[in-house]
């Protein structure tokens, strides 16, 4: 689960999933109406507006400074954790005087979570008071812990083992979808049930109009 910015942007997704590679690309468009797969996306961003109301709230009554924070824990995925569950949550926040000064006994060395960041997180510790709030916090509002996006090559018979890359994005109330790919030939969803097949020129047009009115 990546770090999180309290304020969220909607916007066109373009996601690699495991490394597409150079060479020949196969490219599919399609304008998804697979309940599955709209619900799925559906939940994700739910989730993550919960998530990011409990955060913003907590942060505020406790003066956790940052616009920065991990949530993780081991256990369920994609839905809440229940109340045995609770001691495996767990909290990062922003590395910064303030945050030190008023929590520096309750935190753990500063660390680098993930490659791509420079920003330093501070985990709080196990026994912590805070923590223990934050913990039942989320168990009393059932806050989804681990929300994982969706892997949209769950959908597609060639896919499932990655090797791909997508853009999508919601334009008048249609999901369009692109997929990419140099490993595989052909892509072939796994229900034709929800993925209708359309012309690239149809997936540009409609993503420079939305790209227009959404800057």
């Amino acid at each position: 689960m990546r770090m999180e910015i309290l304020k969220s942007a909607f916007r066109a997704q373009r996601i690699n999933k495991n490394g597409v590679n150079g060479g020949k690309t196969m490219e599919k468009f399609y304008i998804v109406t697979n309940e599955k797969f709209l619900k799925e996306i559906d939940d994700y961003r739910k989730h993550e507006e919960e998530r990011r109301i409990l955060v913003n709230n907590f942060f505020e009554n406790k003066g956790i400074a940052g616009k920065e924070y991990h949530i993780s824990g081991d256990g369920f995925v994609n839905r809440p954790f229940k109340e045995y569950d609770k001691h495996n949550i767990r909290l990062y926040i922003t590395d910064c005087d303030e945050n030190n000064q008023r929590f520096g006994k309750e935190l753990l060395k500063p660390t680098k979570l993930f490659c791509d960041s420079d920003t330093l997180m501070r985990k709080f510790r196990a026994n912590s008071k805070t923590l223990k709030e934050f913990q039942d916090l989320c168990i009393e509002k059932n806050i989804v812990i681990n929300n994982y996006s969706i892997s949209e090559g769950d959908y597609f018979k060639e896919l499932h083992l990655g090797g791909y890359s997508v853009s999508r994005f919601k334009y008048e109330n249609k999901l369009f979808l692109k997929i990419s790919t140099t490993k595989y030939e052909t892509v072939t969803p796994d229900d034709d049930t929800g993925f209708a097949e359309i012309k690239g020129s149809e997936f540009y047009k409609a993503l420079e109009e939305f790209e227009s009115k959404n800057g």
